[in-house]
């Protein structure tokens, strides 16, 4: 199975993040959300491999950190920050049984009349007030949206993530579980220390926006970088452990001082 985070890109612009475990690397996969399921035409799209993990559990916190960049950012149609869902290997829908159970006339807009979203039955016709404080409440109203907020610089990422503290003071879960060990920690100090690490906080991301390095900066910045030949994709490393010349990106996280094969 090959294990990698894609990126799928609309010629509108838009686009989703998202992991992928598969045997076959051009089986045409483009997301399973909500966003590239509702999409009608394949061809306006383009799938890229943005990064490969070893296995299913290095590559779900990988997906983790690839949302927590993106989501909310002009364009990312991604829903949540959070890297959920089943792998395809393990989802559940794959199960005829199972989806019948949750599928057609047993969804629970037909099984529950009262939750029925539609015309004179919706909630918000059926009780003014409760539209009205819904209405009044909303985040999109005073900016409490994440892509709002992302680009009034106000959102929590940016001003005051949990993790950066975390992450300082060496009480990140990412670093140790109880049994003292962890997925990708001491890989994640190192970053830290050297001060490369995206939860080290608003002054780090505003640096390396500020610089043109930051990834956050979307596909006009990646396109003129591409043109230039200085995107970290294109600059290519040879890991002396294991020979294999790569990716900077993937160099720096796989190869070098992290190879498997290092003596």
């Amino acid at each position: 199975m090959k294990h990698f985070i894609y990126k799928t890109t609309h010629k509108n612009g838009k686009y989703y993040v998202g992991r992928h475990s598969t045997e076959n690397i051009d089986d045409g996969y483009i997301g399973s959300g909500k966003w590239p399921r509702s999409l009608k035409n394949k061809n306006d799209v383009v799938r890229e491999i943005v990064e490969y993990a070893d296995n299913i559990e290095d590559l779900i916190v990988l997906e983790g950190k690839y949302l927590r960049e993106h989501f909310g950012q002009p364009g990312c149609m991604n829903a949540t920050p959070d890297p959920i869902g089943w792998d395809s290997e393990h989802n559940p829908m794959k199960d005829p049984e199972v989806a019948a159970k949750i599928s057609g006339e047993n969804h629970w807009t037909r099984t529950s009349p009262e939750n029925i979203l539609r015309g004179d039955e919706h909630w918000m016709n059926k009780n003014p007030t409760a539209k009205r404080k819904f209405i009044e409440d909303h985040p999109n109203k005073d900016g409490r949206n994440a892509k709002l907020a992302m680009k009034r610089g106000t959102h929590i990422n940016l001003t005051n993530n949990p993790s950066t503290q975390r992450s300082r003071n060496g009480t990140h879960q990412w670093f140790a579980d109880e049994n003292g060990l962890s997925i990708g920690s001491e890989t994640n100090k190192k970053r830290i220390a050297a001060g490369t690490h995206n939860l080290l906080g608003p002054e780090e991301n505003k640096r390396r926006v500020d610089a043109g390095t930051h990834n956050w900066l979307g596909p006009a910045a990646n396109k003129k970088m591409l043109e230039a030949g200085t995107h970290p994709s294109q600059i290519k490393m040879t890991c002396r452990w294991c020979e294999v010349s790569v990716s900077k990106g993937m160099f720096t996280r796989w190869h070098g001082d992290n190879c498997k094969h290092k003596k």
